[in-house]
């Protein structure tokens, strides 16, 4: 295998990934969830907060190893600006493609441990409950990307798939009707707002200097600088081949190849392989380091009397670093489909005095704000449309869940088993009955049965835990009660109300409610 097909191999896995994970975030079917939720489970922020050890001792030996791949392979921020810049080069003019759109800068260190500082600050501000981490998450490239896909590419995904399956039920096929969510469901315009100005940040960063936001602004492209400058496998440059024609280093993204010194700054190189394959002198090469170092920084020289053995080794470990990444997608397990078939009922305004509730495994608030990135992969997988983002500033962006428009199922466990950062700790559908994660509060005064007598018990009879029934108050008319010792807080009773639609009512609002708990209680 020669150098281009490194590179080829390169950007095959990256762009599987990226497809992958963009996959887990649009798929309403509850497929993506069982098979591919270790793609967000291995991205380094979220792996970070899990304190998921195993993961990171792969990141650090992955990086140790072949240099910052990640950026290049698993980071879908990192490769959505790959295709950013290869469609720079695309529109570009022949002579600009040709001389090349970079050139060489120094490292601006100032810039790039202040934002790493940054996060950390926020970071460990979030951990003990003084912001929410969801600020943190403004800087995670993958909660970042979280955010594109969630609130851009999701919206757009669903409404042509509903425009198909309407399609289809016209000609008598309904095989997908009622299936798909609706395309705004989980549309947030403060979050649309933060995810359309990150994008355009990065991309104008992609556009004018290439990887500059993964070497300046990123903390995950500067956390694996530190340990890619003792990188084993490293590009290499053979001075007597090299001619200084200056083209790798002018069509470097990284910005990090010294063509006068023959110094590439490992630390900002990203693996790409570029390089090699511009260079028509065939004097870089990616290799092992040697112990004769002639740069301080990376640069080291090669004969060409050990450049076959030295580019076989290099392409085996290549391939087995591909392999870790590529080698997981082989895992599956047994597909747990989920239907709605749910009756579309009028969507009814949220009680202002409603705490906020969090999904089942959240442990606590505290813990689940101080954990949540707001990637918002457990809002796209919610197949009710139950969880919805945050608007206030001490959960932003983070998932709260809304039962106006939905209620939580309890055979459904889907935002616990794809959550990467630990905010939501699995838990079994069997496990996720017991567990206490809400009240239901009842408001007479809006009750059709207790206000008006009128036959009702829609809540009584979709309660799933038994905890509501049917008494006769003062007035003589029947109202419900709620048995807060078993009620576990799914929100189907206020999703059911039909109170906040009946004609004779005034209030948009239903008239049982669901107030969340600050610890969740085991039953």
């Amino acid at each position: 295998m020669k150098s281009h097909s490194l590179k080829f191999l390169r950007i095959v896995v990256a762009v599987v990934a990226l497809l992958a994970l963009t996959w887990l975030f649009v798929d309403f079917t509850g497929a993506a969830a069982v098979r591919l939720a270790w793609l967000a489970k291995i991205q380094l922020v979220p792996v970070l907060l899990a304190v998921n050890v195993v993961a990171i001792l792969i990141l650090a030996l992955l990086t140790l190893v072949f240099g910052r791949l990640y950026c290049s392979v698993i980071c879908p921020l990192g490769i959505t600006q790959d295709i950013v810049i290869w469609l720079r080069r695309v529109f570009s003019s022949k002579k600009n493609r040709r001389l090349g759109l970079y050139r060489f800068t120094p490292e601006h260190k100032a810039w790039r441990y202040g934002f790493l500082g940054l996060f950390i600050v926020v970071a460990v501000l979030g951990l003990i409950s003084l912001v929410p981490m969801s600020f943190a998450g403004i800087l995670d490239p993958y909660s970042i990307y979280g955010r594109i896909a969630g609130q851009g590419i999701v919206p757009l995904w669903r409404a042509g798939a509903s425009a198909v399956a309407e399609a289809q039920a016209a000609n008598g096929n309904y095989l997908f009707a009622g299936e798909v969510p609706a395309a705004l469901a989980n549309f947030n315009i403060a979050v649309s707002v933060v995810a359309a100005v990150t994008f355009i940040i990065v991309a104008v960063f992609a556009i004018r200097t290439g990887r500059g936001y993964c070497n300046t602004v990123c903390p995950v492209g500067t956390i694996l600088g530190f340990l890619s400058r003792f990188s084993l496998l490293r590009p290499l440059i053979d001075e007597s081949k090299c001619n200084r024609c200056g083209s790798c280093g002018r069509k470097c993204k990284a910005k990090c190849i010294d063509t006068k010194n023959h110094v590439i700054d490992l630390s900002r190189c990203v693996v790409c392989l570029d390089c090699i394959n511009n260079c028509t002198q065939g004097a870089i090469s990616y290799g092992f380091r040697r112990k004769t170092v002639k740069k301080a920084v990376a640069a080291e020289s090669t004969t060409s009397a050990d450049k076959t053995e030295k580019t076989d080794s290099s392409r085996r470990a290549f391939l087995v670093g591909t392999a870790i990444v590529a080698g997981a997608a082989a895992a599956s397990a047994a597909d747990k489909v989920t239907d709605g078939g749910l009756a579309p009922i009028k969507a009814k305004k949220r009680h202002k005095d409603a705490a906020p509730a969090v999904p089942a495994g959240a442990i606590s608030l505290r813990h689940f704000r101080s954990h949540c990135t707001a990637c918002q992969l457990c809002i796209s997988e919610c197949p009710n449309n139950v969880l919805r983002p945050g608007t206030s500033l001490d959960g932003f962006m983070q998932p709260v869940m809304v039962f106006t428009d939905g209620f939580c199922r309890t055979d459904c466990n889907r935002c616990s088993q794809v959550c990467p950062t630990g905010a939501l700790r699995p838990i079994s559908v069997e496990e996720k009955t017991a567990w206490k994660i809400g009240t239901a509060v009842v408001d007479p005064e809006i009750c059709i049965s207790a206000a008006y007598g009128q036959a009702c018990g829609n809540c009584v009879r979709h309660c799933p835990a038994e905890a509501i029934s049917m008494v006769k108050g003062e007035n003589g008319h029947m109202r419900p009660v709620v048995n807060e010792s078993i009620c576990i807080g799914c929100g189907n009773c206020e999703y059911h109300c039909p109170a906040g639609r009946a004609g004779q009512l005034s209030s948009n609002k239903a008239a049982i409610y669901v107030n969340g708990i600050e610890v969740h209680q085991k039953i």
